[in-house]
């Protein structure tokens, strides 16, 4: 049965990604918020599928553990983008004050991060994705062949990604571009999800979907890191530091600058005949 598979191969995965967190591996904290984001789209994927509010109050509590691993893998992609748009034109004195706030802030972060996801709340979750994931709440149709229902599904996803895409421009609202890039993940996830049944159309599916969520995921980090650095800019000026005011200023220029090629880039590509 496709569902269990998918949701105990899911289960496997969150509990590998929690135990790097205890073992203190590097990246660990992104493969737990990876896991529960992979999770909460296969429910999601099944959803006409499920029988009951078990999968709802599921992606509830995987969305929850996401959100405590968020602002740590935030401050990590901010950190490593800002160190990577210094130029010798900029006051070192400033950048070391930025990069110094900006790592702080992340080991505070990633502590808060830890403290959760090797907490009881996540032992329970994982116990609880075990019990389901053994014998599922399906409906009748879940019955049907795979071949027959996972198109259905799969097509569903693609095409609220092909919706929002399409409503797209160079102008559009950072948040229109950061919510194609979440339906292009759940679209990849999705098709990931079918290929071992739908094969080669799927993979094919997959790989596209992950060329738009890998571009529109380099935009939303140039977001994140201009949002951060605007923040640290006010409170600059708000402490009468209109120097390292600039230079935050400067910084965040930069990364606003940077989202312009990547729209293009991933327009051309969507359009492409």
């Amino acid at each position: 049965m496709l569902v269990a598979a998918a949701l105990v191969q899911g289960t496997r995965r969150l509990e590998k990604s929690v135990g790097m967190v205890a073992n203190g591996e590097d990246d660990a904290i992104h493969q737990v918020r990876v896991s529960c984001r992979r999770l909460r789209s296969d429910l999601k994927l099944f959803r006409r599928l499920l029988a009951g509010d078990w999968a709802t109050e599921l992606r509830s509590d995987l969305a929850a553990l996401a959100q405590a691993c968020g602002e740590a893998r935030d401050l990590e992609v901010i950190a490593a983008l800002v160190r990577e748009s210094i130029t010798s034109e900029d006051n070192e004195e400033h950048v070391d004050t930025i990069l110094t706030a900006l790592t702080a802030g992340l080991d505070r972060a990633a502590g808060r991060s830890a403290d959760v996801v090797l907490g009881d709340a996540t032992k329970d979750l994982i116990a609880t994705l075990d019990a389901i994931a053994a014998a599922p709440d399906l409906k009748p149709k879940a019955d049907k062949p795979c071949s027959e229902v996972l198109p259905q599904l799969l097509q569903s996803a693609t095409e609220k990604f092909t919706q929002q895409a399409d409503r797209l421009k160079p102008w559009s609202a950072d948040d229109d571009w950061h919510e194609v890039r979440l339906l292009a993940k759940r679209v990849r996830y999705a098709a990931d999800t079918s290929a071992s049944v739908l094969g080669d159309e799927a993979k094919a599916t997959a790989a596209h979907a992950a060329t738009y969520q890998e571009l529109l995921g380099q935009h939303q980090d140039h977001c994140a890191a201009a949002d951060a650095l605007t923040a640290m800019a006010d409170d600059a000026a708000a402490q009468d530091d209109p120097e390292l005011s600039f230079t935050l200023g400067r910084l965040t220029e930069r990364h606003r600058a940077a989202r312009k090629p990547l729209r293009e880039q991933f327009l051309s590509l969507y359009h492409r005949p």
